[in-house]
């Protein structure tokens, strides 16, 4: 296991070619009997990465598997709206965890949620564009590929319409 490094798929998603350089922002986990790297593409995924595996009962597997399937503002979302539906979508997070989750981080969340509109520069449509079609049962990572391959004038069109068509973009690159 030696020059191992855990990413979320978030992160894997925006790696380069093969041979290119590239940073990550690293987390080292020290345990009895295990020492692992995690490794991610932003500092608010390692900020959420760190505030997740201090909760009992969520370990680093849960972390990211959390990073894998939700960003970094629909999970800060999803903890102050208090919406257990969409973090029991994450593999691994039970009614009980989502629970566990909201309540323990409710309060802190807010810390995070400013670093993140600091760093990332949340744009709140897409945001509730990606959360709606979460909800539909759509892939986190084929619905975030299809925002960065839209236009400026895409994103600018009304919330439904934006829906409509990443849906329609999504059932086109499945054929």
């Amino acid at each position: 296991m030696a020059g191992e490094i855990k990413i979320p798929v978030s992160t894997y998603e925006v790696l380069p070619v093969v041979n290119s350089d590239y940073s990550l922002y690293t987390y080292l986990s020290i345990s009895q009997d295990d020492v692992r790297i995690y490794g991610f593409a932003t500092e608010a995924e390692r900020m959420l990465f760190q505030i997740l595996t201090k909760i009992s009962g969520i370990g680093p597997k849960i972390a990211i598997s959390v990073l894998s399937t939700l960003t970094v503002s629909a999970f800060v979302k999803s903890v102050r709206s208090g919406e257990e539906a969409m973090l029991t979508r994450v593999p691994g997070i039970g009614k009980k965890s989502a629970q566990r989750m909201i309540v323990e981080l409710k309060d802190r969340i807010h810390t995070l949620m400013d670093y993140v509109g600091d760093v990332e520069h949340i744009d709140s449509a897409l945001t509730e564009v990606e959360n709606a079609l979460l909800a539909l049962g759509f892939n986190t990572a084929l619905i975030q590929r299809e925002l960065k391959l839209m236009t400026e004038e895409d994103k600018a069109l009304p919330t439904e319409q934006l829906i409509k068509e990443v849906i329609k973009r999504l059932y086109q690159r499945a054929k």
